[in-house]
């Protein structure tokens, strides 16, 4: 049975931050389809009216009441207030949480810097903790808070469907990598085909590895990446566990790593400013030995 999760995407972006609602789950573990990150989202903190606590929250596995905490935001409201993965949220400001979507109601209804008192249980005891609310950031401002400065995830299960496709990031140290996560349903990954071209065309002979993931099987990816004249590797992520392990749940998301794997920058979305900064960005790094 699929798990109903919310993920960190709807905790802390509105409705109005261009993201498309995922395709429903079709995998076992619960993990959605990535959405798609419309092309003209803008690459700065914004701030909405709205408070943001920072959690990624589940349905738990078992019928003891309360949603599971999947993951907290480094530097979040959630993190500051305590909130540990594996916490189970029993009552939000001194509501009863059933499901995800009460989190997401709840916190959306108080504004930033509102106290939100919370009772969790993390084992067989409850507390009492208190968040103060953030303003609610974009996507790439979330995602830049979880990854960027530290290790980057395990390239878990993948397949390659194109080019020399390395096993694993620690095949890689010593090298700068770009990582992005795409689909073939994603008009807007297209605009990004262009430019990850011409950084592979000129940026691999001093190191740099740019790898395109895709969680379409082999056959589908490597006819889409044919179709789109992708010219770098790529590889398939059938299982979903590396798009998960990365969050990327809109679509295109770039990540630069550098030579000792540790996260550099993230963008979500496309846009021509923050790629021309990702690309000095990388280009800087290849001098780093």
């Amino acid at each position: 049975m699929l798990r109903r999760t919310v993920p960190l995407a709807l905790l802390v972006a509105s409705c109005s931050t261009g993201v498309a609602p995922p395709k429903p789950a079709s995998r076992g573990g619960g993990t959605p389809e990535p959405a798609r990150a419309g092309p003209s989202e803008p690459e700065v903190p914004s701030v909405s009216p709205r408070g943001w606590l920072g959690v990624e929250v589940s349905v738990p596995p078992d019928a003891e009441g309360g949603v599971l905490v999947r993951t907290t935001v480094r530097g979040s409201p959630a993190e500051r207030a305590g909130i540990e993965a594996g916490d189970r949220i029993l009552t939000l400001d001194g509501a009863a949480v059933v499901g995800p979507e009460d989190v997401v109601r709840l916190v959306a209804a108080r504004a930033p810097g509102s106290r939100i008192p919370l009772v969790v249980r993390r084992g067989a005891a409850q507390r009492l903790l208190s968040a103060e609310l953030g303003a609610t950031p974009d996507a790439t401002s979330v995602m830049k808070m979880s990854f960027v400065g530290a290790a980057a995830p395990r390239l878990v299960a993948l397949d390659p469907v194109q080019g020399s496709v390395e096993p694993d990031l620690g095949s890689l140290k010593g090298r700068v990598v770009v990582l992005e996560f795409w689909a073939p349903w994603c008009a807007v990954c297209r605009f990004m085909v262009p430019k990850l071209n011409d950084w592979h065309a000129r940026l691999s002979a001093q190191g740099v590895v740019v790898l395109g993931i895709t969680m379409d099987a082999v056959v589908p990816a490597t006819h889409a990446a044919g179709q789109l004249g992708i010219e770098y590797p790529v590889a398939s992520d059938h299982s979903g566990k590396t798009t998960a392990a990365y969050r990327a749940n809109a679509l295109p998301t770039l990540f630069v790593i550098d030579q000792k794997g540790m996260v550099r920058d993230v963008l979500v979305g496309y846009s021509s400013d923050r790629l021309e900064q990702l690309e000095h960005l990388v280009r800087d790094l290849t001098g780093e030995r």
